[in-house]
């Protein structure tokens, strides 16, 4: 009997595995954004890092004060750039006498689900205004989320965006 609840176990656990912890569906894509907009809002960078596969990889051009600049960003990378954008959100608020509002929006332009499910194509804005209009970031990005061991994780990101405001 124990033998038998062994390979029962196994099994399950293979399959969560290999199949059921990796599908995706529309309410898990839609949720991963709503996730990044509460760790977004409550300022936290590694809240915001652990929806990040560990092999991420980002491509994008972004625009500050009229000059472009294309880079590319593992995970490691992205990780370290919001905890400095956080860091620098919390130096700000303090110079202007408290917190720094935030205030963050995003819309899912459209969510192709691959016919395996394992892997979804999403086309999503953001925009992240700090201070009112002291800073306002923007972008466009065509994402890739995938799904690994029940949790959604970005995978990929191909985009564009811009950094203006009063302070810049």
């Amino acid at each position: 009997m124990k033998r038998l609840v062994l390979v029962v176990l196994v099994a399950a656990g293979t399959w969560w595995y290999f199949l059921g912890g990796r599908k995706l569906s529309d309410d898990e894509v839609r949720g991963f954004y709503r996730n990044v907009e509460i760790a977004t809002l409550e300022r936290k960078p590694d809240d915001l890092c652990s929806l990040h596969a560990t092999d991420f990889q980002s491509t994008g051009t972004v625009v500050i004060a009229g000059q472009s600049h294309s880079q590319a960003q593992n995970r490691a990378q992205t990780c370290e750039a919001y905890r400095q954008l956080y860091a620098s959100f919390e130096k700000l608020g303090e110079k202007m006498g408290g917190i720094l509002q935030l205030d963050s929006d995003y819309t899912i332009h459209s969510i192709a689900i691959s016919t395996d499910s394992k892997t979804a194509t999403v086309d999503v804005s953001n925009s992240l205004d700090a201070g009112g209009s002291l800073m306002k970031i923007r972008s466009r990005s065509t994402d890739t989320l995938i799904r690994r061991n029940g949790k959604v994780l970005l995978l990929r990101s191909e985009g564009k965006g811009s950094v203006g405001g009063r302070g810049i």
